[in-house]
């Protein structure tokens, strides 16, 4: 019985030691390092090289490894090398190399929960570098193709979804190139809000120029004034506002009409400033104001010219682009 019992317990302390063993040689493990494929020898020009280095950006980045995702910053080092190769690049070059990423980035991996992780991790990712207001990288195009793939994936599970499915709804309003939603809005007028002759609602359509530039603003807010006093110092823009060839349009979103109304000796006077009465912009309804302050491009048509500008310079850009002799 001794004997029998001896047996057992060297057994059971060699499991325990061969267990300990290998988790202290998981806890050892080496960093992983991500490396770029070589460039093909025969790739001469430097297009042709952008365009190979962004598409195989993610040939040999360790997806199905879960330390791609655990290792401190490993992810996130690569995603931004990602994304400055794609400020070179033609948007439906980095609209392929996105798909190929989240594809990669949802299959490699044999099990599925990493699959699952890892997939999520690089939407975050997409979503710090493509959504996030303050990101200088924002990009509707580029953020969609992620979003549609984690709606078609089978990983994430209906509450995983919710998100993406929120946001990818949002993103395809008011995408440029296409027509601006409508919004009703009312003017400042003296005394607002306590005049007895109240200003009468208007439409975003029924404002006649070449081009509005649609300001979304709030009162206090030092980044609107920063906005506002750039739109001043352009003058491309100062002069197409006194010929009358651009509309700027502040609307304030919220719901301090007061507090609003104490704001509106600080802009120009010459602008149209108005409030939204309805709530529409307010509740997403019509517009996505990830951020405040927000500014869109239309023309004539009111088809969006830009969206959420990143700057000032960016409308200038925009409108020199569809207006040549200026």
């Amino acid at each position: 019985m001794n004997h029998l019992f001896r047996c057992l317990v060297l057994i059971m302390i060699a499991v325990t030691t061969g267990s300990c063993i290998r988790g202290n040689r998981e806890k050892e493990r080496k960093p992983i390092i991500f490396t770029q494929p070589a460039i093909p020898v025969l790739l001469t020009s430097e297009s042709e090289v952008l365009r190979f280095r962004t598409l195989h950006y993610w040939d040999l980045f360790p997806f199905e490894d879960s330390l791609c995702i655990q290792q401190k910053d490993f992810a996130s080092k690569a995603f931004t090398g990602f994304v400055d190769l794609l400020q070179q690049t033609p948007g439906h070059i980095g609209e392929e190399a996105l798909k190929s990423m989240m594809n990669r980035a949802g299959t490699a991996a044999n099990d599925p929960l990493v699959r699952k992780n890892v997939l999520q991790q690089f939407f975050t990712l997409s979503e710090y570098f493509f959504y996030h207001p303050n990101s200088p990288y924002r990009n509707d195009d580029y953020f969609r193709v992620v979003l549609e793939h984690m709606v078609a994936s089978p990983l994430p599970d209906t509450i995983d979804k919710q998100r993406p499915v929120y946001l990818l709804q949002m993103i395809r309003k008011n995408r440029v190139g296409e027509q601006a939603g409508d919004l009703c809005f009312v003017r400042a007028v003296r005394n607002f809000p306590y005049t007895d002759n109240p200003a009468q609602q208007e439409t975003l359509y029924g404002l006649k120029s070449d081009y509005v530039l649609l300001f979304f603003i709030n009162p206090g807010c030092t980044t609107c004034r920063k906005a506002a006093d750039e739109i001043l110092a352009s003058a491309l823009l100062t002069e197409m506002a006194r010929k009358k060839n651009l509309v700027i349009l502040t609307i304030y979103p919220d719901k301090d009409l007061e507090g609003w109304q104490k704001y509106l000796p600080t802009l120009p006077p010459d602008w149209i400033h108005a409030y939204d009465p309805e709530g529409e912009i307010r509740n997403g309804s019509t517009y996505d104001l990830r951020a405040i302050p927000s500014l869109y491009l239309l023309d004539s048509s009111k088809r969006v010219l830009v969206k959420d500008a990143l700057s000032v310079s960016q409308i200038e850009d925009a409108i020199r682009q569809e207006a040549h002799f200026l």
